[in-house]
């Protein structure tokens, strides 16, 4: 699914696909990079890939972001997200973020919920601006280094 071009350099196409095992190395170096993303190992990686729920964004042949999620009843839980660097700030995040939340919608879900590093303010402003709202948070959820869970939810239909 290529995303507008006014989100990236004019004329770049992004295209939101599901994540393959093929995907995984790429996917590593981009949460190397993101510190505060959370650090999946090769192999969590691989049984993601191999499952619903994950996609990643795609320019000039080269994966540059990822999304990743899971789905119980009525809800979705989005697990982790990271876009490369040099594609932040371009629309990469909010197309995958958005292909994720399409994908529960149809697949039934009302609710969706993540946690995000309190410190992370950048990642809380960009779920707030795609309509998530502040729901608790969970003391000492993160380690190296230790910090708090800020848990976000948004509601499909209103109401949550």
């Amino acid at each position: 699914m290529p995303i507008p071009s006014d989100g990236v350099q004019k004329g770049e196409a992004v295209e939101i696909r599901p994540m393959r095992p093929l995907d995984v190395p790429a996917v590593l170096t981009i949460l190397r990079e993101s510190p505060e993303a959370s650090l999946w190992t090769t192999a969590s990686l691989l049984e993601t890939a191999s499952k619903e729920g994950a996609w990643v964004a795609r320019a000039n042949e080269q994966v540059v972001g990822f999304v990743a999620g899971r789905s119980a009843a009525d809800e979705f839980e989005i697990m982790n997200l990271a876009v490369a660097r040099s594609y932040r700030q371009r629309g990469v995040g909010s197309a995958l973020v958005n292909t994720a939340l399409a994908w529960s919608r149809a697949a039934g879900s009302l609710r969706t919920f993540l946690e995000v590093r309190a410190s992370n303010s950048g990642a809380i402003a960009f779920y707030t601006r795609l309509e998530f709202e502040f729901s608790g948070r969970r003391p000492k959820y993160y380690q190296f280094p230790e910090e708090d869970a800020v848990l976000m939810r948004r509601s499909e239909h209103g109401t949550i």
